[in-house]
């Protein structure tokens, strides 16, 4: 568990989906959920999830009457997909920058690190959606998240994952503020581990100072545990 410096300005929510093609090839999520925490956005919720046809034409109904609107609606109610209410200062022109144009041909050449410049196959299969205004975000959100208060979020937890150290719980898959407890213990890990590679024993609460057990080992290694701690690659 790394903590991580909170936000510094007001944030920004939006609604992020990856599609059923992305969905159907593991990597392919792994490698967009990385872009997400990469890029320093906070994941204020996540669930896997499955559109029925008139679910997805609701969704879609602003393109009802376009050429594409019947293919985009079966296409995604497809398969199962995975929703994400992202959080950053700039959480809407972000995503949309992280995800690179709609048309893949496009993406491919002009934003080939783009997720659809990689990973996008037609214009319909585009890997992700992403809100295209603070407006639309709300409306999609309570679409996808209809158990989730926004103004709430605003009022009450927007304001905390700003003043205070921030973790992503990988077993939650979400981001949540570290709390002065999590704090204690973790520095507490920090010695342990730096301890043990020092040949020092084990530091306690009641004990500060660590009390050698075996002789000091020469030089100090970063073991895979410390990284783990420290949160470094």
């Amino acid at each position: 568990m790394a903590a991580m410096a909170a936000p510094a300005r007001p944030l920004q929510l939006t609604l992020a989906l990856l599609k059923p093609d992305a969905v159907a090839h593991p990597l392919v999520r792994e490698a967009v959920h990385a872009a997400i925490l990469r890029h320093r956005f906070l994941i204020v919720r996540a669930k896997e999830l499955r559109c029925g046809a008139e679910q997805s034409r609701r969704f879609y109904r602003e393109h009802a009457g376009r050429f594409f609107y019947r293919r985009l609606v079966e296409f995604m109610a497809s398969g199962p997909m995975w929703a994400y209410i992202l959080a950053h200062e700039n959480a809407v022109p972000l995503w949309r920058s992280v995800m690179g144009p709609t048309k893949v041909f496009r993406a491919r050449h002009s934003h080939p690190d783009s997720i659809r410049g990689a990973y996008g196959l037609t214009d319909t299969r585009n890997t992700t959606h992403g809100s295209d205004s603070p407006a639309s975000a709300s409306r999609e959100i309570a679409f996808f998240f209809p158990e989730f208060d926004e103004r709430r979020w605003y009022e009450q937890d927007e304001p905390q994952l700003r003043r205070g150290q921030l973790f992503y719980s990988a077993e939650e898959g979400v981001h949540r503020v570290l709390r002065a407890q999590q704090a204690q213990s973790q520095m507490l890990g920090l010695g342990k581990v730096c301890c043990a590679v020092l040949g020092a024993g084990e530091l306690s609460r009641d004990s500060p100072e660590p009390r050698y057990m075996t002789e000091p080992k020469q030089g100090l290694q970063v073991l895979p545990e410390l990284r783990q701690v420290l949160g470094s690659d």
